[in-house]
């Protein structure tokens, strides 16, 4: 009799003989037979991508399958990591993003490809050759590495609209579980999850604002977590605005941020709810109608850069929506360095796009960013494990940066120059 493992995941294992180890015979699996629109509990994928397997290569494959279950209980206190919370995160989003090794918008990953007017999930626009392209405009720096140097352990704290904090890293906003993320959990509790994270950590935590909610469930969050956090509002229609800033200013937010981009999101359009490009005078009005610090999201050229710095912005946010909007486009690390050189200075620079870990952080530092912004990663820990994930996740991001730093010869933030790096052209 065969035996089978998911070649996506590496994870699952199917016995012919034994059954689903899981759901045993039940779940209608016959000996051989994967019916048509079977699909792997793990990742979510499909059938096609079974391969058989030797007995020697099953029974190996077997025990860490055993081991992948036994972590999914809630009683496994001991294995909390963030190995842990991956793999419950790819059980809760399965057939939206297998929680892949490394999140790069490969087009053979699951969240990518056209998907014909369906929520996107955790994927790209059109094809998602702008997520790709973030990946890859970030692959193409290295680092210089410098080591003859005194020791001196990195300083990374920092100022941030008057808030201190740990590093120049926070938590990006993201929101839409019930339509992007297999509806797993309640929308303000993932909220949470990323703000009072980043709280716990000692950074700035971003929500994002939801279709699926006449409100901006992140505003109550940060209010109820005594305020510091920054919601970011798609670029509704000008009055909505208007009253969700005067909901912001009352929670006691950091800042406010206007998702620029967001006019090109799918999954707005999808639940028929109209979002606007926005002129300068409307950017002015915002930026007068709160004495809140404001950010706008979504800059990735320098002409519009200037316009958001000349409307009042304080700062600007270097981004593409995760390469969620606009198929086709530019990388974050292509833009970042003419944005930096041109406006460095003269208003804070956030950027995100492909940051994972503390070493992406460090190029894009590098590249002219004040403070960088992580996503994906953090809402899959957010989806698992809450706050506490988020945490961890943070804490290790903090670590690879304190590495990188050393390795690189950067005692302090300012010795964090374009110098460390090395671009190959592709």
């Amino acid at each position: 009799m065969s035996k089978w493992i998911c070649s996506f995941c590496n994870v699952y294992v199917y016995d012919s003989v034994e059954g689903d180890l899981k759901l045993a015979i039940s779940n209608g699996l016959v000996p051989l037979e994967f019916p048509e629109s079977w699909k792997c509990p793990v990742c979510g994928q499909p059938k096609t991508l079974m391969l058989e397997i030797s007995d020697d290569a099953f029974i190996v494959k077997k025990a860490q399958y055993e081991k992948f279950l036994s972590s999914q209980k809630s009683d496994a206190k001991d294995t909390k990591d963030i190995i842990y919370y991956r793999d419950k995160s790819r059980q809760m989003l399965a057939g939206v993003c297998a929680v892949n090794k490394v999140c790069d918008g490969n087009p053979d990953r699951i969240c990518m490809g056209m998907k014909y007017g369906k929520a996107i999930g955790f994927g790209g626009a059109g094809q998602g050759r702008t997520f790709d392209a973030n990946f890859k405009a970030l692959e193409k720096y290295k680092f210089k590495m410098r080591v003859i140097k005194k020791h001196h352990e990195p300083e990374m704290s920092l100022s941030f609209f008057g808030t201190k904090i740990k590093m120049p890293v926070l938590v990006s906003s993201i929101s839409g579980v019930r339509i992007s993320m297999n509806d797993s959990m309640d929308e303000s509790e993932f909220q949470r999850g990323m703000v009072e994270g980043a709280k716990i950590f000692g950074t700035v935590g971003l929500s994002g604002n939801t279709v699926d909610f006449p409100d901006h469930p992140g505003i109550d969050v940060i209010k109820n977590l005594g305020g510091g956090g920054i919601p970011v509002f798609k670029p509704q229609e000008q009055e909505r605005l208007l009253n969700l800033f005067s909901k912001a200013d009352d929670a006691g937010v950091l800042a406010i941020g206007v998702d620029l981009d967001g006019y090109g999101s799918s999954n707005w359009a999808l639940r028929g709810k109209p979002v606007y490009r926005k002129s300068e005078e409307e950017l002015k009005e915002l930026v007068r109608a709160t004495k809140r610090p404001v950010i706008f999201k979504g800059i990735m050229s320098v002409e519009d850069a200037r316009i958001a710095v000349n409307c009042g912005a304080k700062a600007i946010d270097v981004s593409n929506h995760g390469g969620r909007v606009l198929d086709w486009g530019q990388g974050v690390a292509d833009v970042l360095p003419d944005i930096a050189s041109e406006l460095k200075g003269d208003v804070v620079i956030m950027a995100d796009g492909a940051v994972r870990t503390g070493f992406d952080a460090l190029k894009v530092l590098a590249l002219g960013a004040d403070v960088v912004l992580i996503g994906r990663p953090l809402a899959r820990m957010s989806l698992a494990g809450g706050a506490s994930a988020v945490n961890l996740y943070l804490d290790y991001v903090m670590n690879e940066l304190r590495i990188a730093m050393l390795m690189t010869g950067c005692d302090a933030l300012r010795d964090i120059t374009p110098e460390i790096l090395v671009e190959y052209k592709c």
